[in-house]
């Protein structure tokens, strides 16, 4: 199962997260969410991180050419995306994009982009606030190639893991404070997804 550290603010953060073994960091740049951040500082924590670690941009989007332009200007080699539709995320895949796409477990959205995309991200209430819900309600057909975020810590990562899914997805529920990562809450969290 991947582990995906989102919500990156620092690349001391950064780094310590790449050390201890996550498959995937996130960096946000949405305007008026509270971990955004301009793409010239994620740039330069992408530029640091080691070959095997991907870098992942969340982001929203208006058109297919705005979402190749973040990419570039971020130095991600992955979007995570709140905006666009089928047809579009389809267009960026051609461009060789890897794309994940954020989905709510329980509207059926799921299954319009499941097809078009490298895997899901299940997230239910306000994008980005931690909410938990009921992971049992992602369709059991889509587990194996989506990843569960929302309200996940390192107590409760088991349930997410007992799923089956392609990976999860943690960001404040491994902190020590808003916006700065505990070590030991990460370690913790990785050791529960893989032991």
């Amino acid at each position: 199962m991947k582990v995906k550290i989102c919500g990156l603010m620092c690349p001391e953060d950064a780094a310590m997260c790449e050390d201890l073994g996550a498959d995937a960091l996130g960096f946000v740049h949405v305007p008026g969410r509270s971990r955004s951040l301009p793409l010239e500082s994620i740039s330069e924590m992408c530029s640091s991180l080691g070959s095997v670690t991907s870098r992942v941009l969340v982001c929203k989007p208006p058109t297919v050419d705005s979402s190749l332009a973040m990419l570039a200007d971020s130095g991600a080699d992955t979007l995570q995306l709140y905006s666009l539709e089928p047809d579009e995320l389809l267009e960026l895949r051609d461009h060789g994009v890897k794309v994940l796409r954020v989905v709510k477990p329980s509207d059926g959205e799921a299954e319009r982009y499941a097809s078009v995309v490298d895997a899901l991200v299940f997230e239910n209430g306000m994008p980005g606030t931690g909410a938990a819900y009921d992971y049992s309600s992602i369709p059991a057909g889509l587990r194996g190639r989506s990843f569960i975020a929302g309200g996940l810590t390192p107590e409760n990562v088991h349930i997410a893991r007992a799923l089956k899914p392609y990976g999860v997805d943690v960001s404040s529920g491994v902190e020590v404070e808003f916006g700065r990562k505990d070590p030991e809450k990460v370690e913790r969290f990785i050791r529960g997804c893989r032991s």
